[in-house]
């Protein structure tokens, strides 16, 4: 598994999935599929100002303007490395 460190999100890039470890500074552990990803890309791209995403169903993280676009490039650089 390749290790990812991202502004966001952090975490192990597998074969078909990313293993979530870390998102900003809150401990986790998930498995997200490519089309997780891909539908998290696509919600993030629909939101204007701000969105919560929530960690370990718990967590409710605000996001705005900076963050999402750093979660964005995240997400796009996970993608590449997934296909």
């Amino acid at each position: 598994m390749e290790q990812y460190n991202g502004a966001i999100f952090q975490g192990e890039i597998g074969q078909n999935s990313f293993y979530l470890t870390q998102v900003k500074t809150i401990s986790t552990a998930s498995s997200l599929s490519l089309d997780q990803l891909g539908k998290m890309v696509t919600y993030l791209g629909e939101q204007k100002d701000s969105c919560y995403i929530t960690v370990n169903d718990q967590i409710p993280i605000l996001l705005r303007g900076e963050d999402m676009e750093h979660l964005v490039a995240d997400l796009k650089i996970i993608l590449q490395r997934l296909h």
